[in-house]
């Protein structure tokens, strides 16, 4: 598209024509909940439309897009996480300082393609959403990574960590029952 182009309506119909399904797999792969990833998609396109003067053509329209997108999950991340202030405690698999209870340590996995292998993933989806919400957040946090740091979401690091931490051993306790020792 050249400059002159650039902030009419029909550019922003043809993006939403082209990107609409690329954004919405993005999203999803963040947020496992169809109407929020709808929603966010949504105000992407209408977030581009209304700041397309800014767009410098640095990039194209679909990095662009996909950065308004990663903007608005973080911001949805963020709403959420202060949304529940409490701090959540350990699961059953913790004593009361926070170190593993031996009847509750995690067996030794084998190692396979495991991501490769759809019921898996069902699996690990199923365990990662079982996961109280602010665990689930920071896991997912965690592997974003998208130009947003702990201070942006109003988390200490210490916080961070403790809740990661738990929520990857939940996790890991989760699949061990789900996947890897069952029957």
């Amino acid at each position: 598209m050249s400059s002159q182009s650039i902030g009419n309506n029909q550019d922003i119909s043809a993006w939403v024509n082209d990107y609409t399904e690329v954004l919405l797999g993005f999203a999803m792969k963040r947020l496992s909940d169809i109407q929020v990833a709808e929603d966010l998609v949504q105000e992407t396109f209408i977030a581009a439309h209304q700041s397309i003067h800014k767009f410098q053509q640095k990039s194209s329209p679909k990095t662009w897009l996909t950065s308004i997108l990663k903007n608005k999950i973080m911001d949805h991340y963020r709403q959420v996480y202060r949304k529940n202030e409490t701090f959540i405690e350990g699961s059953e698999a913790f004593n009361e300082d926070g170190s593993w209870r031996m009847e509750k340590l995690p067996s030794q996995w084998e190692e396979e393609i495991l991501l490769d292998d759809p019921e898996f993933v069902s699996t690990f989806d199923d365990c990662l959403e079982s996961l109280p919400e602010k665990w689930n957040i920071s896991v997912r946090i965690k592997y974003l990574k998208e130009d947003h740091d702990l201070d942006s979401l109003g988390i200490s690091k210490a916080n961070y960590w403790k809740m990661s931490e738990r929520a990857r051993n939940q996790l890991r306790e989760c699949l061990t029952i789900n996947w890897f020792d069952r029957a």
